[in-house]
């Protein structure tokens, strides 16, 4: 996959899967479309999403200036909004 052709890279992104802190991942995504618009598409970068079992699970994602995104994460560390369910 191109990153680059989803957004922009975040690093130090927090994860919180029920509330539970995980810890931190890497990701492409276009933050501002995200934050405003229904229909949009991110990428994990590396493997930490199968390590936590988070295939087909719904997270929320904090972002170092406290914007918060409700996510699914789909096969291949593709993240999409909950709304896309």
């Amino acid at each position: 996959m191109n990153y680059e052709s989803i957004g922009n890279s975040f690093h130090d992104v927090k994860v919180f899967d029920s509330g539970k802190f995980l810890g931190y991942f890497s990701l492409s995504i276009d933050k501002g479309e995200a934050l405003t618009s229904g229909s949009w598409k991110g990428q994990i970068r590396g493997s930490d999403y199968l390590v936590w079992g988070l295939n087909h699970r719904k997270v929320v994602l904090e972002f170092e200036d406290g914007s918060e995104l409700s996510v699914v994460v789909r096969s291949g560390g593709r993240i999409t909004s909950v709304d896309d369910d």
